[in-house]
């Protein structure tokens, strides 16, 4: 067995085997009824390497395990000869942490997205790693961009990035209950190539032009208006699809017969979340993507300094609810028309305070494999400018080192925004991109120094704090996650 050395500590830790009732599991705790919870030692087991945390909730002595709790359950039960218990699609004290209190829903919601995708790090880590080798590639001129080698490697690389909604898609499902092909289908819709075709066609007309809630269409399902963005990359709109569709095939599995429920509940459930998720939950996500685009400009146009503190902290939590994509269009826009964009350097900052986040865990560190399978590749990742393996997998779960790495984003982005730099082409991400942003006719200046320097400054900063703020992750907060 796999797990047998972590099963004997941890049947030792709660008090031996005449001290447990029974014990099941959830998506990502040992759940124990102890006889007496006195006799467990709460300190060693929360020592012990493959144990996350240790919770007393709800009647519960629950040992936080992760993504692998499945596996240490079976042999488990084998170990310790104990009853299997049917296991629990969701925690069952969805809004408590371990203190007894109700945790607010900024939490939460983090929570619940760290939870989903704990199961697809791995992959997050290796895309994001095969970037970097083509990053590295391509600048040292072994590899050409326009041959087919890049391509085939580049689309390898990109692949789990690009169908997130299909893979996250899978995680939120099984979150939520939903069987595994029933939610990669949902996600599927979203990034379903006519579907990406149409989004990137000139729309038909934009509702509510010239306001804050213009929204291009382009077409109609049974006379309600299209509106499309591109979901490539995006969570939330595919969270809250799966989320609703776990409601909806709960509904429909309620009211139709046994004999016909397998194939009607499947079919209703996918037919109707395609339809909502494409007419009201996406669209709903590209208003706010407007919002937050007008309110980008407003900030601006009143200071730079104030754009780059605030568009620079907050970037990372817009990139990870997709509200990005209504700013993007907008660098290439400047660089069109002005020769410039003033809004990119404002977010240059944010993958070195990853970077140093990263760093800063590394050195504090002493577990060798949380090194070589979290740290490493995700400080990798994001000095090539990826840094989704590093928010999904160091930050979220560590709430005050995240804030703290934001912060140091901000304080970078306020200088470069102080400095005037300006982004002149596009390219390489990270460190690497630096280039786009000298300036064609007069080479480097003071507003790219000043440039280098915030992304520096946020370096160190974020590493420091990991250094100070980086340790034991916030389990008590983030697996106890439910959206009701």
């Amino acid at each position: 067995m796999q797990y047998q050395d972590l099963c004997n500590m941890i049947i030792e830790g709660v008090g031996g085997k005449d001290n447990v009732i029974d014990v099941s599991h959830c998506i990502t705790r040992l759940r124990f009824r102890l006889k007496d919870e006195s006799k467990a030692d709460t300190a060693a087991l929360k020592a012990t390497k493959g144990v996350l945390d240790v919770i007393q909730a709800a009647g519960q002595y629950q040992v936080v395990i992760g993504a692998t709790v499945e596996a240490v359950y079976a042999d488990l039960v084998q170990v310790g000869g104990f009853a299997t218990q049917a296991a629990l699609d969701v925690n069952e004290d969805p809004e408590l942490g371990a203190d007894g209190k109700k945790t607010d829903p900024f939490s939460r919601l983090l929570g619940l997205i760290s939870e989903i995708f704990q199961p697809v790090l791995g992959m997050l880590m290796a895309g994001g790693f095969i970037q970097s080798l083509l990053a590295i590639a391509t600048v040292a001129g072994w590899l050409d961009k326009g041959s087919s080698t890049y391509t085939v490697l580049y689309a390898i690389g990109n692949a789990v990035f690009y169908y997130f909604p299909i893979i996250i898609g899978w995680s939120a499902g099984k979150r939520f209950g939903l069987k595994p092909a029933l939610s990669m289908a949902i996600g599927a819709v979203l990034v379903y190539p006519t579907i990406v075709t149409l989004a990137g066609t000139d729309p038909l007309y934009t509702i509510a032009s010239g306001t804050v809630f213009a929204s291009n269409v382009y077409g109609d399902v049974f006379g309600i208006p299209l509106v499309l963005q591109s979901y490539a990359s995006t969570v939330i709109p595919v969270i809250v699809m799966e989320w609703f569709a776990s409601k909806v095939y709960k509904g429909f599995s309620s009211v139709i017969p046994a004999l016909v429920r397998s194939f009607f509940s499947n079919f209703l459930t996918l037919a109707v979340t395609g339809i909502v998720g494409l007419l009201v939950i996406g669209p709903i996500t590209t208003i706010l993507g407007n919002l937050v685009a007008y309110a980008i400009l407003a900030i601006v146009s009143f200071s730079p300094a104030i754009a780059g503190l605030v568009v620079g902290t907050l970037w990372s939590l817009l990139v990870m609810f997709g509200l990005h994509w209504a700013v993007i269009p907008l660098w290439f826009v400047d660089v069109a028309t002005y020769g410039y964009d003033v809004i990119n350097p404002l977010v240059f900052a944010g993958a070195p305070a990853i970077l140093g986040a990263c760093l800063g865990m590394i050195v504090r560190s002493k577990n060798a494999e949380e090194n070589s399978s979290i740290n490493v590749p995700s400080a990798i990742s994001a000095f090539f400018g990826v840094c989704e393996p590093a928010l999904y997998g160091i930050l979220i779960p560590r709430k005050k080192l995240m804030w703290a790495t934001f912060l140091s984003a901000g304080v970078g982005g306020a200088i470069a925004g102080i400095a005037g730099a300006k982004l002149y082409s596009f390219g390489a991400n990270g460190f690497l991109g630096a280039p786009n942003f000298i300036d064609p006719s007069s080479g480097i200046n003071g507003s790219f120094i000043g440039l280098i320097i915030g992304g520096v400054i946020a370096l160190v900063a974020a590493f420091v704090a990991a250094l100070i703020l980086g340790g034991k992750k916030d389990e008590s907060k983030v697996m106890n996650i439910e959206i009701s």
